[in-house]
């Protein structure tokens, strides 16, 4: 059985890569994604088409980005 710790350590943690429309551009640079990943994830799953429109750009621990719109 893991431990929590270890399971965070060996899996990583999710990374959230834009907040509130801004790119974290540190947190982009180390995980090695720039603004067209994120922006072609944007498209892809919800017709998104500038940064602005993105509340959060999450890198999971699979790869994937995962993107929550801004609402309004």
């Amino acid at each position: 059985m893991r431990s929590s710790a270890m399971e965070r350590y060996l899996d990583g943690l999710p990374l959230i890569l834009v907040d509130q429309g801004r790119p974290l551009k540190e947190l982009m640079h180390r995980a090695r994604v720039d603004e067209r990943d994120i922006l072609a994830a944007a498209r892809e799953k919800h017709g998104l088409e500038r940064m602005d429109q993105i509340k959060y750009a999450i890198l999971e621990t699979n790869g994937m980005i995962s993107i929550v719109p801004k609402t309004g």
